[in-house]
């Protein structure tokens, strides 16, 4: 795991709630401090030893962040699926959106300074808006028409 800090964990195993047997990983940065909660995992396969549940839960982050992603920035959580056709429409365009962000996320990281899939949407969204800013500028000092503006954007005054 990408860890710039120094971070202290306590390992339990034993039961937990209904599960009968858990290993839970308790972790705070630097040293424990009880006004502070601490980062909390949990596996339920006792055979795992803590770097491994560790490791796992370094890609499965990544995983998880990448769904929300595509829930919450991109509007992927309203996509409705009703036939075998629109289930591999969503794979295919969920493929595509997802290379292009990375091929963005990749010619725009540098050296230390990695982005994220929600950095690289969050850019895009405000280089559209400022171009939208500069082409509404742009028709004003042509004397468009406000309506005419509107209407051609999709938006309502």
């Amino acid at each position: 795991m990408e860890g710039k800090g120094t971070y202290r964990i306590y390992e339990y195993e034993g039961p937990l709630a209904d599960i009968e047997n858990v290993k839970v990983l308790l972790s705070w940065e630097n040293e424990f401090d009880s006004s502070k909660s601490p980062f909390c995992i949990l596996c339920t396969d006792q055979s795992l030893d803590l770097v491994t549940i560790l490791r796992y839960y370094d890609v499965r982050w990544s995983i998880e962040t990448g769904y929300r992603y595509f829930k919450e920035l991109l509007g992927f959580d309203h996509y409705q699926l009703q036939s075998f056709h629109a289930i591999q429409r969503y794979w295919t365009i969920q493929l595509l959106v997802y290379n292009f962000l990375e091929l963005q996320r990749q010619e725009w990281s540098s050296g230390s300074d990695r982005l994220t899939l929600g950095d690289v949407v969050r850019r895009i969204r405000k280089e559209h808006f400022g171009q939208t800013v500069v082409y509404v500028y742009q028709q004003a000092l042509a004397h468009r028409p406000l309506a005419e503006l509107l209407e051609e954007l999709k938006l309502s005054a």
